[in-house]
């Protein structure tokens, strides 16, 4: 029983470590951007497929790690996905061009992808149901940690050395190291599925993905034209076709048959809204403070990682709201401050408003980090544990297209903001400007929210009715 336990929280703190590489290195790079951009002369809007090229790979290796992981182990999958992970992110250090660093954050983010469904599905299998929402919270914590540290790090980093590389250096090492740990002990899960791959169904999700990000990258770089209009209307086609072909299939790559559960459809609902407003403003805001106001790397980094501290400061308050109150009351409280003290950031209008940047970041997370367990939790406890592996992979996929959606709205909107300022997108924006290249961006975000806050009044989602959902 005690080997139990221990190993319990074995596997619980290896999937935190991972978690925090993985949120670590998709944050600390949108501090970068506007080094990037200006070490390989290109625009701050062609720097988001640096982004976007790492969500992109999560997204459409997420749905297949569950396959990958039930047919060959999860140990050894999990051990190859922390491998890629930290060989992505090492390569990327010594990129010679754009394209080049974008291609190796795509062969970094198969990795990432694959760790998150894998870590997590192994942890909920070693855990009991009464034990989700705490366990949920102290495995959400790197993803509260690492945006804190993130921004700072990227900042003394870029700073210190004027040079964006080294922003990539560090995750290879602790991945090895990671690797080797589970390699030693780690037991292997159960894994005696046979069925085969839904390769169209596979497939069909990829291309729509990438037919989804090249469309909003390509409104952001080139505006509404007609070949832009020509990828948006491929998307009507292939969603139905996805549909069709994943309610046809006997072992369907996501199983559609989940959404029939009104709490799941909940969950992903008000994830998207939520992921949306979270990573969506990093990368907004990242550049804002820099590009637009003219706050140093450093500063900007310690600013944003205000809003972190406070939200893992909450982090273990929301469980026990969740458990008194249900999930509505928190969630609802969290999307509304975030709306409220999205569009104030604005008011930080010059390098000497640094102080007030502590404040609204340190408010504005103290309301953000009410959301993230909760919503991850009601995800999972309508459901057997048998159904676990399968609710994690359609869980994580959404969650990524939401991340992944956000920071591509973002950066289409501050493309029109460009456009509508008649300000080239350089890497440095006259102060004045800068407000309207970044205000639709910044209004953007507490639109989103308040449709969460609609999601979560609209459903009607009970309190704890019995010990299972209770920590």
């Amino acid at each position: 029983m005690k080997n139990q336990i221990h190993y319990k929280y074995l596997i619980a703190i290896i999937y935190a470590v991972v978690l925090f590489l993985d949120r670590l290195d998709l944050t600390v790079v949108n501090v970068a951007l506007p080094t990037v951009a200006r070490y390989f002369g290109v625009s701050i809007v062609a720097t988001d497929w640096i982004s976007l090229a790492f969500l992109l790979a999560l997204a459409v290796s997420i749905p297949i790690s569950t396959w990958l992981a039930e047919r060959f182990g999860f140990k050894r999958i999990y051990i190859i996905a922390m491998l890629l992970f930290g060989a992505g992110s090492t390569f990327c250090a010594f990129a010679g061009s754009l394209n080049q660093l974008i291609l190796l954050r795509f062969i970094q983010g198969i990795g990432g992808g694959m760790l998150m469904p894998v870590g997590m599905t192994m942890i909920y299998r070693v855990y009991d149901k009464s034990e989700y929402a705490s366990i949920t919270s102290f495995t959400f914590l790197p993803a509260l940690v690492a945006p804190a540290l993130a921004p700072f790090l990227g900042g003394v980093l870029l700073d210190t050395f004027d040079s964006w590389r080294f922003v990539f250096v560090f995750s290879g090492p602790i991945s090895l190291v990671l690797a080797i740990v589970a390699l030693i002990f780690l037991h292997e899960e159960p894994h005696q599925s046979r069925y085969p791959l839904d390769w169209k169904g596979f497939v069909l999700a990829s291309v729509t993905l990438i037919d989804v990000f090249y469309s909003l990258s390509g409104l952001a770089k080139y505006g509404f034209d007609s070949m832009v209009g020509m990828e948006f209307l491929a998307l009507i086609p292939l969603v139905c076709l996805f549909i069709w072909v994943e309610t046809h299939q006997e072992h369907p790559l996501i199983d559609l048959s989940f959404f029939r559960n009104k709490l799941f459809v909940q969950a992903n609902l008000v994830q998207l809204c939520f992921q949306f407003c979270h990573m969506g403003a990093i990368f907004l805001v990242g550049l804002f403070l820099q590009a637009g106001i003219g706050f140093a790397a450093t500063m900007a980094g310690l600013m944003m990682g205000m809003q972190a501290i406070s939200a893992m400061m909450v982090s273990r308050y929301s469980v026990r709201m969740f458990n008194r109150y249900g999930p509505r009351r928190p969630i609802i409280i969290g999307l509304l401050g975030v709306a409220i003290f999205s569009p104030m950031l604005m008011l930080i209008n010059s390098p000497d408003k640094w102080w007030l940047g502590l404040v609204l970041f340190f408010v504005r997370g103290l309301f953000s980090g009410l959301c993230g367990t909760p919503i991850q939790t009601i995800s999972v406890i309508a459901f057997d544990k048998k159904e676990i592996g399968t609710i994690n992979t359609i869980f994580n996929t959404c969650r990524q297209v939401s991340i992944s959606l956000g920071v591509a709205a973002s950066s289409v909107l501050i493309a029109l903001g460009f456009h509508l300022a008649h300000t080239p997108s350089a890497a440095s924006i006259p102060i004045d400007k800068a407000f309207q290249v970044f205000a639709y961006g910044f209004w953007m975000l507490p639109i989103v929210a308040l449709i969460g806050v609609g999601v979560m009044c609209r459903f009607i989602v009970p309190p704890k009715t019995n010990e299972e959902t209770k920590c």
